[in-house]
């Protein structure tokens, strides 16, 4: 079985990393990353949910598909394909609670071999939260 999902790149206002969860059910799933601050550095990752019921993109629901590291692998694929477009600029983000912190810093610990191509410094936020930022490794 592969390691991460296949993915399907769109660009646009948002750069967008679509594939599909499979898991307990087919969930689609978007890794989008959005520019922060007017720059062209700096970079907000989301994972989200495609709601087919609203019709959009939601980053609240907990789809609990079974698949957690095969998606969070699959985010980290992204971010390497998006950091190898795009050298120069940096991916921040965090998670929406303490638990998944914890499992975005476990995941990359088990991503190390994909994560060898990466700078990752965590920054912790006054809200407690942990704030991730992503570089590509200069070689």
């Amino acid at each position: 079985m592969e390691e991460f999902y296949p993915v399907h790149y769109h660009d646009g206002v948002s750069h967008q990393f679509w594939f599909v969860s499979i898991g307990k059910r087919n969930i689609l799933k978007c890794v989008q990353l959005d520019l922060l601050e007017e720059t062209d550095v700096y970079y907000h990752l989301s994972l989200l949910d495609f709601d087919h019921e609203m019709g959009c993109l939601r980053e609240d629901i907990v789809s609990n598909n079974g698949d957690t590291n095969r998606v969070l692998s699959t985010v980290v694929h992204c971010m390497i394909l998006f950091l190898n477009r795009f050298p120069g600029t940096k991916i921040i983000f965090t998670g929406n609670s303490r638990s998944r912190d914890r499992l975005f810093r476990l995941q990359m610990n088990n991503q190390f071999n994909k994560m060898k191509f990466l700078d990752v410094e965590t920054k912790l936020h006054h809200t407690g939260s942990i704030i991730f930022s992503i570089t590509k490794r200069k070689h």
